[in-house]
């Protein structure tokens, strides 16, 4: 019903209705962004929904890590990760079916097809920018759900920052940045530690722990009318944690992650022609330990991307225009795996257009083809259209085609769980996943005042599953195969109003997600999220409370009786402020889940967290 209705409202507020109001020329308020067009563009003026956060803000959140910032924003969810870690779902796909970027480019560091963002540092990243709804047109595989850019520090003249943070489970983070300036050449590198107390994603209680370090650097040479960009991140990790298959069947893990992505960008004559080279490599091993017999068990798993891309900007036909060719050779190795190294090359070529159809209405239209050698081509479109109104009034809507090609272990697998009595094979034959989505907004950007109804629907096609195939003694057998077909919808409505240096926000997000070949709600996915924040900036300090519900949502299923079981509602009570102590020190404080609410059946995450930080800068 509600994507119905945001769908009608956006096609009844036609160019005409909105060109015929008041001209008067009213200052609004936008934010500028890269992810959603590959060039610089207001987020009003694309057709995508795009959300950002910026380094201030998970400054002020205390935010130890991306989930913890990214977990209070209306319409994403956290998304459980196998083994430790969690990601975040998107229009209600997992993070198996989001890409993650830093810098535009596609990172590996997928276990099972998750992705793990506790792993990365936010004092690494500028700012965070996530892109709702496919985005395969731009960027390719695994943006059904849309995508999300770490965009990291580029180097900002001479500048100096330190920040420590300690809290509740043991956390304490430090972490330092410096910038300078060498002639024409700006140079930055920061540095950090982490350390918490409990294992990412897993409940509160479970013994464990996790330690990060993390580095990164980026160098900014101007040659002649050009400019070379290079960016390098490296970010390792220690995870110690507890789990159980039952009585007499319990294991302590430790795991050790290690990702470095390397990116060399020149941006000939200005912005127009874009050559990118990157690297990206993971490497994950986990020590499994029977508690019962004292044996060890080591499997270690190294992935790896090499691409190359040629980007170019320029006007043509009335249209700005944005077309790139890329090509990609991925491998992984890793003793699940029917053969131990398995590789494939991946070609694509893009191009999207915008044109202004007067002084109130954009068009954008775009496609990608992707030939690859493992899985076969896919033909990724897009058509979006945008109106602009009179005091901030807009209006958009997005038609778009995402994919997800399917990975070396659902091709390759070759792995047993004696423990747990199962074993899943690859299938070689699989085919792409598919989707296609329709989103719609309306809102008023304004001054003061935004406001915002939108919609959504995914159809989503040939999902890949592991699908009972038969029994070998105990050993339960599992396949991948395209066997699901299924759909996510939903809406949201929300804004917030600024009034002197008191701001008031507030939302409600609604999702239904079902797997419609077995006629059953997609797992982990909550219908209903309201939140509601009142802020209070001050030149010197600022304060804030927040309150977030989530509704509950089905976990598993019971296989006697087939009942779903659910965790419980998670109502959250976040209360921050932050002051400046003296010229260059910030002193931020703050309680997450004041009520230490951990809800029935919870699969992980914290009950009450205190934390307290301190910054220098200068």
């Amino acid at each position: 019903m509600i994507r119905s209705v945001c769908v009608l409202s956006v096609l009844a507020l036609s160019p005409a209705m909105l060109v015929a109001q008041d001209t008067t020329q009213v200052r609004t308020i936008d934010t500028l962004v890269v992810t959603a067009e590959r060039r610089v563009t207001p987020t009003t003026a694309t057709p995508a929904v795009v959300r950002v956060i910026t380094s201030e803000e998970w400054r002020d959140k205390g935010a130890g890590d991306l989930t913890t910032l990214l977990r209070e924003i209306p319409g994403l969810q956290l998304d459980p990760v196998v083994g430790a870690g969690t990601g975040i779902s998107v229009q209600g796909l997992g993070s198996d079916r989001v890409q993650v970027l830093i810098d535009g480019a596609p990172v590996e560091g997928r276990l099972n097809n998750q992705f793990d963002l506790t792993r990365l540092d936010p004092a690494q990243f500028d700012r965070v920018e996530i892109v709702e709804g496919p985005q395969s047109t731009l960027y390719g595989s695994t943006a059904l759900g849309g995508v999300i850019n770490l965009i990291t520090r580029a180097p900002d003249g001479t500048h100096q920052q330190i920040t420590t943070q300690g809290g509740t489970y043991g956390q304490f983070d430090v972490n330092g940045r410096a910038s300078t300036r060498l002639g024409l050449t700006g140079i930055s590198i920061t540095a950090g530690h982490r350390h918490i107390d409990v294992a990412p994603g897993n409940a509160v209680g479970t013994p464990g722990s996790a330690d990060r370090w993390d580095l990164s650097a980026a160098l900014l040479q101007p040659l002649g009318s050009s400019l070379l960009d290079v960016r390098a991140m490296h970010s390792g990790e220690t995870q110690k944690y507890q789990e159980s298959y039952g009585p007499g069947f319990d294991f302590g893990n430790a795991a050790t992650n290690a990702q470095t992505d390397v990116l060399a960008a020149l941006r000939i004559n200005g912005d127009g022609t874009e050559v990118r080279l990157h690297a990206s490599v993971y490497d994950h091993t986990l020590d499994e330990t029977d508690e019962a017999s004292q044996t060890t068990t080591t499997d270690p798993q190294a992935q790896r991307v090499a691409d190359a891309e040629i980007i170019q900007r320029m006007a043509f036909a009335g249209a700005s225009w944005v077309a790139g060719l890329r090509g990609e050779h991925e491998w992984l190795t890793s003793a699940r795996l029917t053969a131990a190294d398995v590789s494939s090359n991946t070609g694509a070529a893009y191009a999207s257009a915008d044109w202004a159809l007067g002084s109130a209405v954009d068009l954008s239209a775009g496609g990608r083809l992707t030939v690859a050698q493992r899985w076969g081509t896919d033909l990724s479109p897009r058509l979006g259209l945008v109106v602009h109104g009179a005091h901030g009034l807009y209006a958009k809507v997005s038609t778009a085609h995402g994919f997800r090609a399917p990975s070396f272990t659902e091709q390759f697998s070759d792995f047993v769980n004696a423990e747990a009595f199962y074993a899943v094979n690859g299938n070689p034959d699989l085919k792409p996943e598919t989707s296609w989505n329709v989103t719609a907004e309306v809102g008023t950007h304004i001054r003061r005042v935004q406001l915002y109804v939108r919609g959504y629907d995914n159809q989503l096609r040939n999902f890949i599953e592991a699908d009972f195939t038969g029994q070998d003694g105990q050993i339960s057998e599992f396949t991948y195969l395209n066997v699901v077909k299924a759909h996510t919808a939903g809406g949201e409505v929300g804004g917030s109003i600024r009034r002197g240096m008191m701001t008031v926000e507030g939302s409600y997000a609604y999702l239904d997600a079902r797997d419609e070949t077995n006629d059953a709600p997609l797992l982990g996915r909550a219908k209903h999220t309201i939140r509601g924040a009142l802020s209070v900036a001050h030149a010197h300090w600022n304060a804030s409370v927040e309150g977030v519900r989530a509704s509950a949502l089905p976990i598993s299923q019971d296989m006697g009786t087939g009942a779903l079981i659910y965790e419980g509602a998670t109502p959250r009570v976040n209360v921050r402020a932050g002051i400046a102590v003296v010229d260059a020190w910030h002193l931020n404080a703050g309680v997450d889940n004041v009520g230490n609410v951990v809800p029935e059946n919870a699969l992980g995450g914290f009950g009450r967290r205190y934390y307290a930080g301190l910054t220098w800068s200068r």
